[in-house]
């Protein structure tokens, strides 16, 4: 997981900032307005990265801030400004461990740049296989409340396993009755033909009839819906957290 601090000083900024941060997966532990408060927040949160305006309210601007933080404190610095004259983004790259963007910034350069500085920090992906639009939401929010990434929610199983090739996710939460002509089950039956991804089963039904057809399939998790938030937590950081190990290994 890396912590974010933006240092921005429109309000309209660093909303839209924070949304790209959050739908990146990433977690902003902070917004501040001006070079001093920067400061202050990088020695109080310890963030792993700060987005970082030039132009800022007080009396330090962006460049001096930055200075600050990645000389004393050795955290790297993202401008991400609407100053594009070639002296101001020199002045500014002549500091170590500073990339720079230009305003406005679109999602998948912002995603970049950070996975340059953290190229071994990969977001897990997680596809959501839901036919009700309102768990779907829930879960999405929920999903990206935990630092991770939605690749895309599908409402049946044909685009289950359509998405499950093209996305390869980190892992599946999978509804058994869904639209289409397959369940879940049999979807998960599908892909385990060509993948072995972990998945969580999500269901309204408890029985114990659909439970063992379930578990022919290997999942990872069985929950029944409504799903407390905490165990379904619970449950994906022992999955993301497995995976981490077995790749260190």
């Amino acid at each position: 997981m890396i912590d974010i601090l933006c240092v921005e000083n429109d309000f309209i900024a660093s909303y839209v900032i924070t949304k790209q941060v959050e739908r990146l997966g990433y977690r902003m532990v902070g917004k501040v307005g001006t070079g001093e408060a920067a400061i202050e927040q990088a020695l109080a949160l310890k963030p792993d990265l700060v987005l970082m305006d030039i132009k800022l309210e007080g009396k330090l601007d962006g460049i001096e801030a930055a200075q600050c933080l990645t000389s004393d404190f050795k955290i790297p610095v993202i401008f991400v400004t609407a100053i594009q004259d070639a002296e101001t983004r020199q002045k500014a790259l002549q500091l170590d461990l500073v990339e720079y963007l230009n305003k406005p910034v679109q999602l998948n350069s912002l995603r970049q740049m950070i996975e340059k500085i953290y190229p071994k920090v990969k977001m897990k992906r997680i596809l959501l296989v839901e036919d009700d639009f309102i768990i779907s939401m829930l879960l999405e929010k929920q999903i990206r409340r935990m630092g991770y990434e939605v690749a895309s929610k599908v409402e049946s199983g044909e685009k289950a396993i359509e998405k499950t090739r093209e996305e390869k996710p980190d892992l599946i939460l999978m509804d058994i009755e869904l639209k289409g002509d397959i369940d879940g089950i049999e979807t998960v039956r599908k892909i385990r033909t060509f993948s072995d991804v972990p998945v969580i089963y999500l269901t309204g039904n408890a029985s114990e009839k659909t439970r063992k057809i379930a578990e022919s399939t290997n999942p990872d998790g069985f929950l029944i819906k409504p799903v407390d938030m905490d165990v379904l937590k619970q449950h994906i950081r022992q999955i993301v957290e497995k995976d981490e190990k077995d790749t260190v290994q």
